[in-house]
């Protein structure tokens, strides 16, 4: 899984690396699974995987790229991890 950070969550990013994900800092260009961010009001997470929905919209691509937001904000390494296991906030009933 490929996680895009804002910058400022370089401990937690340092601590998803040594769990064996790929991560790289927002505004880097790449396509990311997952975007985790922490600043609310400045939504940096926009710009993640603009580059590949641009390149979906212009070769009708079959298989579109979205990626899960995250909010650090008061949340544990570990309920990270939960949820990026499991793809969301919260079990599905």
């Amino acid at each position: 899984m490929v996680i895009a950070v804002e910058k400022g969550l370089e401990r937690l990013k340092e601590q998803l690396e040594s769990r064996g994900y790929e991560c790289f800092y927002i505004g880097e260009n790449h396509v990311a699974d997952a975007v985790i961010y922490k600043d609310k009001d400045n939504h940096p997470y926009f710009e993640v995987n603009k580059f590949s929905i641009t390149n979906m919209l212009s070769s009708y691509s079959d298989s579109p790229h979205g990626a899960l937001l995250i909010n650090a904000g008061n949340k544990s390494i570990d309920e990270i991890v939960n949820i990026l296991t499991r793809r969301t906030y919260s079990p599905l009933l």
